[in-house]
């Protein structure tokens, strides 16, 4: 009892309480002479009791896991001895006859058994009043009166027992009362009218006879009884039925589903970028919606289209999907073709829910600049504006080739702030609503914005999700390989080469610690050429401490070694002004060229078992690629001795950069006398080599590099530090001072003219991005402030590409000749 709502408490107490006033009325007031003798009262009440065992469950609702409501024979039995006896005989059957129901063939809990005996004391009473009332006070069978009266009495008793128990069985299960009395007892009425009537003509027929009553009604009682046992077991195998039908279509649609959310994973996986952006952007999706009131069909159309939204990039080509650069123009109309071809590819799929709208238009705006169709306001879906907020929350929060992910904070300002012009502002104001708990709750699974990732790491998975990361993983493959190759085709010297390696190495395995290893020829250590990530500034001069260290022996025995971390392995620098984290995994792999040992790649991670079977396979292949530059790159290092000049442009190399940077740092170690850098990288060029050849493309980097050295003179030294990128080192300017020159070879690069004409694209222009750092605040080694001032460079570049799309979409669209 004590586990029942509280309202059901006092509910059963208030039953309880009018039953035992019930029986003790019955028991007191004056009611007719009964002629009853002894043995009739005996057998009326045995015959209640074998009576009361015989019952049909009128309702599947459940108490405490206890059928709520049923009918049995008793009451046949309790009626006719109300007719014959009256009512203090009526209570005493009808208590006997519920007694018994409450304990055969399962007994019931107490406080069920007292709630059904104390409503069958309830019922006979208001009944025995009732009938004596209409039928003048009186047991005597009289025709009209009495058939009135009976009629009266059967309400009574069906009112005070079906609504006493819908009552109890809506206060337990939170429903309506009318409405469980409609579903469970409504049907019952003829029974109560029937058994009255029965009771009545064998009282007319067999006045004194108890035997005869009892004859009579028995039969015909049970014949109602079992045509009700039928009727409720045909109604259970037809409600078995549609439970089995309805199990059955849930589970079509699960695995219905299951496809849809498969095809879309492993659609999803080929773009190295955007791997688990739908699961994301349908747990943002969903949240709008559901705050917003969607239910039912609607809330499913945003799920299964947040699944689908992107499957139109089966049709983009994967040289535009992988590249790890900003797109050409041509290259974006290739990217927003995707939802018109997503829309084409669904076209013939018969959803149940509406999620061709979502495909179609989740790339429209607020404003009609979005496409394919340029839509307007109201005349997007809603179903698609709300995919616009969650897609886009998911690509700014995320990582791409041109930037980095934006905060969580960045994000949600630029969204409010772009509230009717790219998205609704109903969509915004709930997105804002529940976006904080939404990632807080994702960062708690080890996803989304605010949780730190490991891609490494291990774990178990389903054969669905590895499937999609085994995809992914040759999507990275070659996205790894086309960055190597980029590296290795635009560098000459070991230094230029490992640099920029080291830097690119630390994206492809976040978290880690990569040092290159190279080998001095006289002495066989192998010392550090270069270091990025984690415990930079302890690798940073750091060498093999003996033949017996375990990188010499890898290179030497040209094996790979995955394990747990060698602290004997190398000397280490220490530095003053960083703190070591623990390494738990390392993995070296040997470069090896034509037999030759150059050296290694060596990687280390804070976890235990970082590394595995598929970070080796991409190492070996990247070991595999570096190694014939890095031959190449010490042939031309010992053909030109100690030069430290570029011989295309004439500008300083990465060498000097290297030396002077350190230099500075060391000699400014006080922090007292700024310096700044500057990072620069062409846009808009590669196209010049694809269209004019190499030839055209070097002619233009040795003028710029002239450009660049005319706008440093006297304040710097410009520094080619690879393919189309460059440094200038301004040894006395601030950050503002910094600022401004960057601003001048802006403007001196921008009125430059290469004297190119394309027949497609017309006349070609070159631009620049340019990031700052300045010692101290934003480093204090050179990798540091070129790392620093190489990602302002790219969230620079970033911005003005997000602003020149934006520009473009507002020209007026040219009408077809």
């Amino acid at each position: 009892m004590n586990k029942l709502p509280r309202a059901a408490q006092y509910y059963l107490v208030a039953i309880l309480a009018l039953g035992v006033a019930a029986i003790a009325l019955s028991q007191v007031l004056y009611f007719p002479p009964s002629p009853a003798k002894g043995w009739e009262l005996a057998v009326f009440i045995g015959l209640g009791i074998l009576a009361g065992s015989r019952k049909v469950s009128l309702s599947k609702k459940l108490i405490r896991h206890e059928e709520a409501g049923s009918m049995s024979l008793g009451f046949a039995i309790t009626f006719a001895a109300l007719l014959k006896f009256g009512p203090s005989v009526a209570v005493a059957t009808g208590c006997a006859s519920c007694l018994s129901s409450c304990l055969y063939p399962k007994r019931q809990a107490f406080h069920q058994i007292a709630f059904n005996v104390a409503l069958g004391a309830i019922e006979a009473v208001i009944g025995g009043f009732v009938f004596l009332s209409l039928n003048g006070w009186t047991l005597q069978m009289r025709p009209a009166e009495t058939f009135i009266a009976v009629a009266g009495t059967s309400l009574a008793f069906y009112v005070v027992n079906t609504f006493g128990v819908a009552i109890i069985i809506a206060l337990c299960s939170a429903q309506k009362t009318l409405a469980v009395w409609q579903q469970n007892f409504l049907w019952t009425a003829p029974s109560y009218f029937a058994t009255g009537s029965i009771s009545a003509l064998a009282m007319l027929l067999f006045r004194t006879s108890s035997t005869g009553v009892l004859l009579f009604i028995l039969p015909v009682a049970y014949l109602v009884y079992q045509s009700y046992v039928t009727y409720i077991g045909r109604e259970q195998e037809k409600q078995q039925h549609i439970e089995a039908l309805e199990l059955n279509q849930a589970q079509l649609a699960d695995l219905y589903l299951a496809t849809i959310k498969s095809l879309a994973l492993a659609i999803d996986a080929k773009d190295q970028y955007t791997h688990q952006h739908i699961l994301r952007v349908e747990r943002y999706a969903v949240a709008i919606a559901t705050e917003m009131g969607f239910k039912g069909a609607d809330l499913q159309a945003i799920s299964t289209g947040a699944l689908l939204h992107d499957i139109g990039k089966l049709g983009v080509p994967e040289y535009v999907l992988l590249k790890p650069g900003k797109l050409t123009p041509d290259e974006f109309d290739k990217i927003k073709k995707h939802p018109e071809i997503g829309a084409a590819i669904l076209g013939p799929v018969e959803f149940p829910w509406p999620v061709l709208p979502i495909v179609r238009h989740h790339h429209e705006k607020f404003d009609g600049t979005g496409y394919p169709d340029g839509l307007k306001g109201e005349d997007i879906p809603m179903s698609a504006r709300i995919m616009a907020v969650a897609d886009v929350y998911d690509a700014v929060t995320s990582t791409r080739s041109y930037r980095r992910a934006w905060t969580h904070e960045k994000a949600v300002s630029v969204i409010t702030k772009d509230a009717g012009t790219h998205f609704d502002p109903e969509v915004v104001d709930a997105f804002n609503r529940i976006i904080d708990q939404v990632v807080e709750e994702m960062a708690r699974d080890g996803e989304g914005p605010l949780a730190l990732h490991n891609p490494i790491a291990k774990g178990e998975e389903c054969t669905s999700t590895q499937a999609a990361r085994d995809i992914s993983r040759s999507s990275a493959e070659l996205w790894a390989l086309y960055e190597v190759a980029q590296i290795l085709s635009s560098s000459l010297g070991i230094a230029d080469t490992i640099v920029i390696l080291s830097r690119k190495m630390e994206s492809i395995f976040p978290g880690a610690a990569c040092v290159f290893l190279l080998k001095d020829p006289k002495t066989g250590t192998l010392n550090a050429g270069s270091s990025a990530g984690l415990n930079q500034d302890f690798f940073e001069g750091a060498h093999t401490m003996g033949e017996r260290s375990l990188s010499v022996r890898c290179l030497s025995e040209n094996r790979i070694h995955t394990g747990d971390f060698d602290s004997e392995d190398l000397m280490l620098i220490a530095s003053p002004a960083a703190q070591w984290t623990d390494l738990q995994s390392s993995m070296i792999v040997p470069i090896v060229y034509q037999g030759r040992e150059l050296g290694t790649i060596n990687l280390y991670h804070s976890e235990e078992a970082a590394f595995n079977d598929y970070a080796q396979q991409l190492l070996e292949m990247i070991a595999e690629r570096a190694a014939p530059a890095l031959y190449n790159g010490s042939l031309f290092e010992r053909s030109r001795g100690d030069d430290s000049r570029d011989p295309l442009t004439g500008l300083f190399n990465v060498r000097y950069l290297t030396e002077q940077v350190e230099a500075l740092c060391q000699q400014r170690s006080n922090g007292e006398k700024p310096f700044s850098l500057l990072c620069l990288d062409l846009d808009s060029f590669k196209p010049i080599n694809d269209s004019f050849g190499h030839d055209k493309g070097d002619a233009i980097l040795r003028e710029l590099a002239e450009i660049f050295t005319s706008v440093a003179e006297g304040k710097g030294t410009a520094i080619r530090y690879g393919g189309d990128e460059f440094v200038i080192v301004l040894e006395d300017a601030g950050h503002d001072a910094a600022c401004g020159i960057a601003h001048e070879i802006i403007q001196a690069v921008e009125s430059y003219d290469p004297g190119l004409a394309h027949y497609k694209h017309g006349q070609l222009s070159i631009g620049v991005s340019i990031g700052t750092s300045t010692f101290p605040q934003d480093g204090c080694d050179c990798a540091s402030l070129i790392s620093a001032a190489d990602t302002n460079m790219y969230e620079l570049k970033a911005e003005r590409k997000l602003l020149s799309l934006a520009q473009t979409k507002k020209q007026p669209k040219r009408s077809a000749a």
